[in-house]
Protein backbone atom coordinates (compact mmCIF):
# COMPACT_ATOMS: atom_id res chain seq x y z
CA UNK A 1 0.00 0.00 0.00
CA UNK A 2 1.43 3.45 -1.20
CA UNK A 3 1.09 6.57 0.80
CA UNK A 4 -2.06 8.11 -1.51
CA UNK A 5 -3.78 4.74 -0.59
CA UNK A 6 -2.63 4.65 3.26
CA UNK A 7 -4.31 8.48 3.33
CA UNK A 8 -7.46 7.40 1.78
CA UNK A 9 -8.02 4.30 3.94
CA UNK A 10 -7.08 6.30 6.92
CA UNK A 11 -9.41 9.61 5.94
CA UNK A 12 -12.08 6.59 5.70
CA UNK A 13 -11.91 5.79 9.08
CA UNK A 14 -11.78 8.93 10.14
CA UNK A 15 -14.96 9.83 8.91
CA UNK A 16 -16.47 6.71 9.68
CA UNK A 17 -15.62 7.43 13.33
CA UNK A 18 -16.94 10.96 13.09
CA UNK A 19 -20.61 9.89 11.76
CA UNK A 20 -20.51 7.04 14.37
CA UNK A 21 -19.45 9.83 16.81
CA UNK A 22 -22.26 12.45 15.61
CA UNK A 23 -24.71 9.52 15.18
CA UNK A 24 -24.60 9.03 18.76
CA UNK A 25 -24.45 12.95 19.56
CA UNK A 26 -28.14 12.95 17.93
CA UNK A 27 -29.50 9.85 19.71
CA UNK A 28 -29.09 11.53 22.95
CA UNK A 29 -30.09 14.92 22.03
CA UNK A 30 -33.44 13.22 20.96
CA UNK A 31 -33.77 11.70 24.02
CA UNK A 32 -33.44 14.56 25.62
CA UNK A 33 -35.98 16.39 23.47
CA UNK A 34 -38.58 13.59 24.44
CA UNK A 35 -37.84 13.70 28.16
CA UNK A 36 -38.12 17.27 28.79
CA UNK A 37 -40.27 18.52 26.11
CA UNK A 38 -39.27 21.15 23.41
CA UNK A 39 -37.01 23.62 24.83
CA UNK A 40 -35.51 25.35 21.93
CA UNK A 41 -33.43 28.44 22.96
CA UNK A 42 -34.78 31.50 22.13
CA UNK A 43 -33.40 33.25 18.56
CA UNK A 44 -30.66 35.15 20.43
CA UNK A 45 -29.31 36.54 16.91
CA UNK A 46 -32.41 38.29 15.86
CA UNK A 47 -32.91 39.82 19.51
CA UNK A 48 -29.52 41.27 19.50
CA UNK A 49 -29.92 42.77 15.56
CA UNK A 50 -33.07 44.31 16.75
CA UNK A 51 -32.16 45.89 20.14
CA UNK A 52 -31.28 49.45 20.16
CA UNK A 53 -27.96 50.72 20.38
CA UNK A 54 -26.16 53.81 20.43
CA UNK A 55 -24.49 53.57 17.25
CA UNK A 56 -27.45 54.12 15.44
CA UNK A 57 -27.76 57.57 16.70
CA UNK A 58 -26.87 60.65 14.56
CA UNK A 59 -25.92 63.21 17.09
CA UNK A 60 -27.64 66.21 16.77
CA UNK A 61 -24.59 69.13 15.71
CA UNK A 62 -26.17 71.42 17.70
CA UNK A 63 -24.21 71.62 21.40
CA UNK A 64 -27.34 72.21 23.00
CA UNK A 65 -28.80 68.91 23.01
CA UNK A 66 -27.88 65.07 23.05
CA UNK A 67 -30.03 61.95 22.77
CA UNK A 68 -29.98 58.77 25.16
CA UNK A 69 -30.77 55.54 23.49
CA UNK A 70 -33.65 55.08 26.22
CA UNK A 71 -36.34 54.20 23.77
CA UNK A 72 -36.31 52.45 19.88
CA UNK A 73 -33.60 54.63 18.05
CA UNK A 74 -34.26 57.89 16.77
CA UNK A 75 -32.73 59.88 14.03
CA UNK A 76 -32.63 63.34 14.98
CA UNK A 77 -33.71 65.96 11.71
CA UNK A 78 -30.51 68.49 11.19
CA UNK A 79 -30.65 71.66 13.01
CA UNK A 80 -31.78 73.36 10.11
CA UNK A 81 -35.20 71.66 9.87
CA UNK A 82 -35.42 70.41 13.30
CA UNK A 83 -33.91 72.49 15.72
CA UNK A 84 -35.27 75.47 13.45
CA UNK A 85 -38.18 74.85 12.46
CA UNK A 86 -38.80 78.74 11.62
CA UNK A 87 -36.97 81.56 12.60
CA UNK A 88 -38.18 84.18 14.56
CA UNK A 89 -36.63 87.78 14.37
CA UNK A 90 -34.60 88.96 17.47
CA UNK A 91 -35.27 92.30 18.15
CA UNK A 92 -34.30 93.33 21.39
CA UNK A 93 -30.73 92.75 22.01
CA UNK A 94 -29.65 89.65 24.17
CA UNK A 95 -26.73 89.21 26.93
CA UNK A 96 -25.21 86.15 27.54
CA UNK A 97 -22.81 84.90 30.21
CA UNK A 98 -20.65 82.29 29.81
CA UNK A 99 -16.97 80.70 31.48
CA UNK A 100 -15.31 82.36 28.04
CA UNK A 101 -16.69 85.93 28.54
CA UNK A 102 -20.08 87.77 28.57
CA UNK A 103 -21.53 88.30 24.54
CA UNK A 104 -24.17 90.63 23.53
CA UNK A 105 -26.02 89.10 20.77
CA UNK A 106 -28.27 91.40 18.45
CA UNK A 107 -30.20 89.35 15.29
CA UNK A 108 -27.90 86.98 14.10
CA UNK A 109 -24.36 88.86 14.94
CA UNK A 110 -22.60 88.63 18.46
CA UNK A 111 -19.81 90.54 20.37
CA UNK A 112 -18.04 90.12 23.03
CA UNK A 113 -17.99 92.73 25.50
CA UNK A 114 -16.00 91.17 28.62
CA UNK A 115 -13.35 88.27 28.63
CA UNK A 116 -13.67 87.23 32.01
CA UNK A 117 -15.63 84.22 33.42
CA UNK A 118 -19.61 84.82 34.22
CA UNK A 119 -22.26 82.43 35.90
CA UNK A 120 -24.97 85.27 34.94
CA UNK A 121 -25.20 88.38 33.42
CA UNK A 122 -28.03 90.87 32.76
CA UNK A 123 -27.63 94.47 30.89
CA UNK A 124 -29.34 97.54 32.79
CA UNK A 125 -31.18 100.33 31.38
CA UNK A 126 -28.26 102.55 30.97
CA UNK A 127 -25.59 100.44 28.95
CA UNK A 128 -24.31 98.74 31.69
CA UNK A 129 -24.01 95.24 33.18
CA UNK A 130 -24.04 93.62 36.74
CA UNK A 131 -22.97 90.02 36.64
CA UNK A 132 -21.58 87.74 39.29
CA UNK A 133 -18.69 85.15 38.49
CA UNK A 134 -20.72 81.90 40.43
CA UNK A 135 -24.01 80.74 41.69
CA UNK A 136 -23.00 79.02 44.58
CA UNK A 137 -24.82 76.66 47.35
CA UNK A 138 -23.55 76.82 50.65
CA UNK A 139 -20.00 77.08 51.67
CA UNK A 140 -18.92 76.44 47.82
CA UNK A 141 -15.73 77.97 47.25
CA UNK A 142 -15.55 81.03 44.94
CA UNK A 143 -16.39 84.91 44.62
CA UNK A 144 -20.26 85.43 45.04
CA UNK A 145 -19.77 89.37 44.65
CA UNK A 146 -22.01 90.97 42.26
CA UNK A 147 -20.57 93.43 39.92
CA UNK A 148 -21.05 96.29 37.59
CA UNK A 149 -19.67 96.42 34.54
CA UNK A 150 -19.24 100.22 32.46
CA UNK A 151 -16.80 101.15 29.94
CA UNK A 152 -15.06 98.48 30.63
CA UNK A 153 -14.52 98.46 33.87
CA UNK A 154 -15.26 95.97 36.84
CA UNK A 155 -15.92 97.16 40.12
CA UNK A 156 -18.06 95.89 42.81
CA UNK A 157 -21.70 96.28 43.29
CA UNK A 158 -22.99 94.13 45.94
CA UNK A 159 -20.56 91.82 48.02
CA UNK A 160 -21.24 89.88 51.19
CA UNK A 161 -20.71 91.35 54.32
CA UNK A 162 -18.82 87.83 55.53
CA UNK A 163 -17.82 86.14 53.11
CA UNK A 164 -16.67 83.12 54.58
CA UNK A 165 -19.93 82.54 55.88
CA UNK A 166 -22.27 84.49 52.94
CA UNK A 167 -23.28 83.92 49.69
CA UNK A 168 -24.62 85.85 47.28
CA UNK A 169 -26.82 84.99 44.59
CA UNK A 170 -28.33 87.07 41.78
CA UNK A 171 -31.61 86.60 40.41
CA UNK A 172 -33.03 89.37 38.17
CA UNK A 173 -33.64 92.83 37.34
CA UNK A 174 -36.17 95.03 36.80
CA UNK A 175 -36.48 98.69 35.98
CA UNK A 176 -38.99 101.06 37.82
CA UNK A 177 -39.60 104.62 37.69
CA UNK A 178 -36.32 104.66 35.35
CA UNK A 179 -34.33 103.35 38.38
CA UNK A 180 -32.93 99.73 37.92
CA UNK A 181 -33.26 97.07 40.92
CA UNK A 182 -31.39 94.05 41.16
CA UNK A 183 -33.11 91.06 42.74
CA UNK A 184 -30.69 89.09 44.68
CA UNK A 185 -30.59 86.67 47.45
CA UNK A 186 -27.74 86.26 50.72
CA UNK A 187 -27.43 82.60 52.33
CA UNK A 188 -25.79 82.67 55.73
CA UNK A 189 -24.90 80.45 58.33
CA UNK A 190 -24.09 76.92 58.34
CA UNK A 191 -25.61 73.81 60.33
CA UNK A 192 -29.77 73.05 60.28
CA UNK A 193 -30.39 75.91 62.96
CA UNK A 194 -27.82 78.41 61.52
CA UNK A 195 -28.88 78.56 57.45
CA UNK A 196 -31.15 81.01 55.98
CA UNK A 197 -31.60 82.54 52.82
CA UNK A 198 -33.43 86.04 52.37
CA UNK A 199 -34.27 88.02 49.25
CA UNK A 200 -33.48 91.54 48.97
CA UNK A 201 -34.26 94.08 46.36
CA UNK A 202 -31.52 96.22 45.50
CA UNK A 203 -32.21 99.95 44.29
CA UNK A 204 -28.96 101.18 41.90
CA UNK A 205 -30.11 104.83 42.24
CA UNK A 206 -29.69 104.99 46.11
CA UNK A 207 -27.45 102.21 46.52
CA UNK A 208 -29.39 100.43 49.42
CA UNK A 209 -30.98 96.85 49.54
CA UNK A 210 -34.61 96.21 50.78
CA UNK A 211 -35.61 93.08 52.61
CA UNK A 212 -37.94 91.10 51.04
CA UNK A 213 -37.99 88.28 53.56
CA UNK A 214 -36.78 84.79 54.05
CA UNK A 215 -37.19 82.44 51.21
CA UNK A 216 -34.81 79.34 52.57
CA UNK A 217 -33.21 77.43 55.25
CA UNK A 218 -30.41 74.29 55.49
CA UNK A 219 -32.55 71.79 53.25
CA UNK A 220 -34.88 73.87 50.87
CA UNK A 221 -34.50 77.11 49.31
CA UNK A 222 -34.89 78.11 45.39
CA UNK A 223 -33.69 78.19 42.14
CA UNK A 224 -33.44 81.03 39.81
CA UNK A 225 -36.11 83.79 40.58
CA UNK A 226 -37.17 86.41 38.43
CA UNK A 227 -39.91 89.13 39.28
CA UNK A 228 -42.21 91.64 37.36
CA UNK A 229 -43.35 94.79 39.12
CA UNK A 230 -44.93 92.99 42.43
CA UNK A 231 -45.03 89.25 41.32
CA UNK A 232 -41.70 87.02 41.96
CA UNK A 233 -41.47 83.72 40.51
CA UNK A 234 -39.23 80.79 40.68
CA UNK A 235 -39.17 77.06 41.41
CA UNK A 236 -37.81 76.35 45.19
CA UNK A 237 -36.72 72.58 46.55
CA UNK A 238 -36.42 70.64 49.38
CA UNK A 239 -35.01 66.97 49.13
CA UNK A 240 -36.89 65.21 46.28
CA UNK A 241 -39.84 67.88 46.03
CA UNK A 242 -40.39 70.84 44.33
CA UNK A 243 -42.41 73.75 44.04
CA UNK A 244 -43.68 76.72 42.60
CA UNK A 245 -42.56 79.82 44.10
CA UNK A 246 -45.01 82.38 43.54
CA UNK A 247 -45.38 85.36 45.73
CA UNK A 248 -45.66 89.15 46.08
CA UNK A 249 -42.81 91.69 47.69
CA UNK A 250 -44.36 92.01 50.82
CA UNK A 251 -43.96 88.18 51.01
CA UNK A 252 -47.89 87.07 50.29
CA UNK A 253 -48.10 83.67 48.72
CA UNK A 254 -49.69 83.20 45.51
CA UNK A 255 -51.79 79.90 45.06
CA UNK A 256 -50.40 77.85 42.25
CA UNK A 257 -54.00 76.35 41.88
CA UNK A 258 -54.78 80.06 40.17
CA UNK A 259 -52.35 78.88 37.34
CA UNK A 260 -53.83 75.39 37.03
CA UNK A 261 -50.92 74.19 39.71
CA UNK A 262 -50.15 71.50 42.21
CA UNK A 263 -48.53 72.97 45.64
CA UNK A 264 -45.80 70.73 45.49
CA UNK A 265 -44.57 68.12 42.95
CA UNK A 266 -42.26 65.10 44.12
CA UNK A 267 -39.64 63.21 42.21
CA UNK A 268 -41.31 64.11 38.61
CA UNK A 269 -39.21 64.72 35.24
CA UNK A 270 -42.19 66.15 33.68
CA UNK A 271 -43.75 68.13 36.41
CA UNK A 272 -44.01 71.88 35.61
CA UNK A 273 -40.58 73.78 36.48
CA UNK A 274 -38.59 76.65 35.93
CA UNK A 275 -41.47 79.20 36.23
CA UNK A 276 -40.31 82.93 35.07
CA UNK A 277 -42.30 86.39 34.92
CA UNK A 278 -41.82 89.18 32.93
CA UNK A 279 -40.42 91.96 33.25
CA UNK A 280 -43.77 93.57 32.97
CA UNK A 281 -46.06 91.09 35.36
CA UNK A 282 -48.24 90.32 32.65
CA UNK A 283 -46.81 86.62 31.55
CA UNK A 284 -45.90 83.61 33.75
CA UNK A 285 -43.99 80.60 31.22
CA UNK A 286 -42.88 77.32 32.38
CA UNK A 287 -42.01 74.22 31.36
CA UNK A 288 -44.36 70.86 31.19
CA UNK A 289 -41.98 67.89 29.29
CA UNK A 290 -40.90 69.45 26.21
CA UNK A 291 -43.62 71.67 26.18
CA UNK A 292 -43.09 75.70 26.85
CA UNK A 293 -46.45 77.19 28.69
CA UNK A 294 -47.50 80.36 28.87
CA UNK A 295 -50.01 82.23 31.44
CA UNK A 296 -51.69 85.59 31.57
CA UNK A 297 -51.29 86.83 34.99
CA UNK A 298 -54.27 88.17 35.31
CA UNK A 299 -56.78 86.09 33.79
CA UNK A 300 -54.95 82.19 34.51
CA UNK A 301 -55.84 81.53 30.72
CA UNK A 302 -52.37 80.18 28.77
CA UNK A 303 -51.64 82.12 25.97
CA UNK A 304 -48.97 79.57 24.42
CA UNK A 305 -47.95 76.17 24.13
CA UNK A 306 -45.27 75.64 22.34
CA UNK A 307 -43.61 72.36 21.67
CA UNK A 308 -40.13 72.11 22.19
CA UNK A 309 -37.10 70.56 20.72
CA UNK A 310 -37.43 66.63 21.52
CA UNK A 311 -35.50 66.23 25.09
CA UNK A 312 -34.70 69.74 25.55
CA UNK A 313 -37.31 70.03 28.59
CA UNK A 314 -35.12 67.68 30.61
CA UNK A 315 -32.27 69.75 30.80
CA UNK A 316 -33.91 73.50 31.32
CA UNK A 317 -31.87 75.77 32.98
CA UNK A 318 -33.81 78.81 33.09
CA UNK A 319 -36.75 80.46 31.34
CA UNK A 320 -36.69 84.69 30.64
CA UNK A 321 -39.68 85.77 29.24
CA UNK A 322 -40.27 89.25 27.41
CA UNK A 323 -42.89 90.64 25.10
CA UNK A 324 -43.91 87.57 22.95
CA UNK A 325 -40.83 85.75 23.69
CA UNK A 326 -39.29 83.67 25.81
CA UNK A 327 -35.04 82.34 26.12
CA UNK A 328 -34.59 78.88 27.15
CA UNK A 329 -31.64 78.30 28.90
CA UNK A 330 -30.52 74.56 28.65
CA UNK A 331 -27.83 72.23 29.58
CA UNK A 332 -25.95 70.26 27.14
CA UNK A 333 -26.73 66.29 28.54
CA UNK A 334 -23.74 64.91 27.42
CA UNK A 335 -21.17 68.00 28.94
CA UNK A 336 -23.05 68.90 31.74
CA UNK A 337 -22.38 72.68 30.81
CA UNK A 338 -25.04 75.60 29.50
CA UNK A 339 -25.47 75.55 25.53
CA UNK A 340 -26.44 77.54 22.72
CA UNK A 341 -29.42 79.27 24.41
CA UNK A 342 -32.83 78.96 22.33
CA UNK A 343 -35.31 81.99 21.94
CA UNK A 344 -39.40 80.63 20.94
CA UNK A 345 -42.24 83.05 20.15
CA UNK A 346 -45.00 82.32 21.72
CA UNK A 347 -46.29 81.49 17.67
CA UNK A 348 -43.66 78.30 18.10
CA UNK A 349 -41.04 80.33 15.99
CA UNK A 350 -37.96 79.92 17.56
CA UNK A 351 -34.35 80.09 16.77
CA UNK A 352 -30.53 79.24 18.49
CA UNK A 353 -28.11 82.16 19.64
CA UNK A 354 -24.75 81.97 18.27
CA UNK A 355 -23.23 81.49 21.73
CA UNK A 356 -22.91 79.57 24.64
CA UNK A 357 -24.43 80.49 27.90
CA UNK A 358 -26.97 81.74 30.40
CA UNK A 359 -28.94 84.20 28.19
CA UNK A 360 -31.25 87.03 29.81
CA UNK A 361 -33.13 89.74 27.43
CA UNK A 362 -31.46 93.33 28.18
CA UNK A 363 -33.64 95.94 30.27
Amino acid sequence: MDVRDWMKHRRSALIGAGSLIAGTVVLILVFLAVDIGDTSPPDTLARTTDAPTTTEFVPDTSPAINYTPTEPPITPAKPTTTTLPSSIPIDQTITVASPSGISSVNGTSSSQIDGQGWAVAIRLSDGSIVAQHVWPGYGEPGDTTIYRIADGVTESYIAPVDPANEWLRMHDVITEGGNDKVLYSAKSGLGFDQASEELFLYDTSTRTSESLGIIGGWEDGPGRLSIGRNFIAGESFSQIESAPLLRRRDGNTIDPATFGLASTYADCAVCPKSFSVDVAGVHLAWVEDDVLVVIDVTSGARVAEVRLLEGLGRDIDSLDVSGSAVIVNAHDRNTGVLGRPYVYGFDGTSTQLPVVGRASFDR
